[in-house]
């Protein structure tokens, strides 16, 4: 395959590849700092205890969702905002609307919004991408999403701390032709080790953390193991669908913008109270849950998993801004710890790796970018990319079945 090097647009964009990664190194950070400021300082370290959070959460929550209201009209954000995946899909970001987007999303995760970072980072590093291609004055579509998608891909190196699933997912997301791909997928690599180089190197973090639960050895049963989680997962999704649907039939009885902001801010600030494992992205908790399995009973990690479900879709009505990719994954891993404890002869990593990329992976139609995420993130190894494509698959050829989530992926 030839890379079009005799292009000048692509030349440019290698070279520009370089700033774009250090861009979206350093975008992370802000972002990470500033949104971790506001988790360490105001909810702390996860805990699995009942009703253990703090009352005030919840005019914190309420007041931040009518601020971030107040901000939207005065910046005009529209009503209905495009996920962070709908944008990857597009592969454009109008730069005029970044500096409002980013902060509005920055703000509703300060203040404890159960969303998660990948909205504001890939808005951000997407539209520097857009705006540098808009300085060079070219109507050259492939270009325009090339340079954005380099940036996108270089937010993601830093928000996911792994560049090769960063650009992986990029180009499974986008809508990047085949003939292109291996000639878009060099620069976005290029970007995402950057962001990561320079993320990594400085905080020695990551924003999504890894769920190693160790132990896990592959057996061939295991194959079959994950053909029945992919067929959990849509449970899951179901029960999702089934919530989102309530919640939105709820939503238009408050006509008022600040009085559905205030109180479906009190409702996730409520649920961040009773169910302190619901708060933010979900990445930490995820990460305690897979540490302390031996001490969750089941009927908490129900609780959990409706309280995260309601949570995140009571967010995003109220106004806040931010990523689904975290928060769906939090419960594909909080859904694979209740799989195990239910059915014990499935082994724990595999239960957890397999909903955590079947969950995701089903509905955001990018399968082989999730495989790999849950494969890894839980410790599988090259031996558990197997079962967990597996479960990947039947999920989501199930939800293309079913055809119940027409509509959904967009709001990721």
């Amino acid at each position: 395959i030839m890379l079009p090097v005799s292009e000048p647009l692509y030349r440019r964009l290698l070279l520009v590849a370089l700033i774009l990664g250090v861009a979206g190194g350093f975008i992370g950070l802000v972002y990470s700092g500033f949104t971790g400021f506001g988790n360490d300082l105001f909810f702390g370290d996860p805990t699995s205890e009942p009703w253990s959070g703090q009352w005030w959460w919840i005019p914190l929550v309420s007041g931040g969702a009518v601020l971030v209201t107040a901000l939207r009209k005065l910046w005009s954000v529209p009503k209905h905002v495009s996920g962070a995946i709908a944008y990857v899909r597009a592969g454009w970001v109008d730069p005029s609307s970044v500096l409002s987007l980013f902060a509005i999303s920055a703000i509703s995760l300060f203040t404890g919004a159960s969303l998660g970072p990948s909205f504001g980072i890939i808005v951000a590093a997407g539209g520097l991408g857009s705006w540098i291609i808009s300085r060079l004055s070219t109507s050259d579509t492939e270009a325009q999403h090339g340079y954005t998608l380099t940036g996108m891909a270089g937010g993601l190196g830093a928000a996911l701390t792994a560049p090769l699933l960063s650009a992986v997912m990029t180009g499974e997301l986008s809508s990047t032709s085949k003939k292109r791909y291996v000639a878009a997928f060099i620069p976005q690599l290029l970007a995402a080790t950057i962001a990561y180089v320079i993320f990594f190197g400085i905080t020695g973090k990551v924003m999504l953390d890894t769920f190693n639960i160790p132990g896990y050895e592959y057996e061939n049963v295991h194959l079959l193991y994950a053909a029945l989680l992919g067929l959990f997962s849509v449970v899951v999704l179901l029960v999702q669908a089934l919530i989102r649907n309530f919640v939105l039939w709820l939503v238009p009885l408050v006509k008022n913008p600040y009085s559905r902001a205030a109180a479906g801010g009190a409702l996730v600030g409520l649920i961040a109270f009773a169910l302190p494992l619901t708060v933010n992205g979900g990445s930490s908790q995820l990460s305690y849950e897979t540490g302390n399995i031996a001490t969750l009973s089941i009927g908490l990690l129900l609780a959990v998993l409706v309280g995260k479900m309601a949570a995140f879709t009571l967010s995003q009505q109220a106004g806040f801004l931010g990523g689904l990719v975290f928060p769906i994954i939090f419960v594909g891993g909080t859904a694979g710890i209740l799989v195990h404890l239910v059915f014990p002869w499935i082994p724990a990593p595999l239960a957890v790796a397999g909903m955590v990329g079947a969950v995701p992976g089903a509905v955001l139609g990018a399968p082989v970018s999730f495989s790999l995420l849950g494969a890894f993130t839980v410790g599988l190894g090259l031996a558990g990319v197997a079962p967990v494509g597996i479960a990947v698959i039947v999920a989501h050829l199930a939800v293309w079945g079913l055809q119940v989530f027409k509509g959904s992926r967009e709001d990721a």
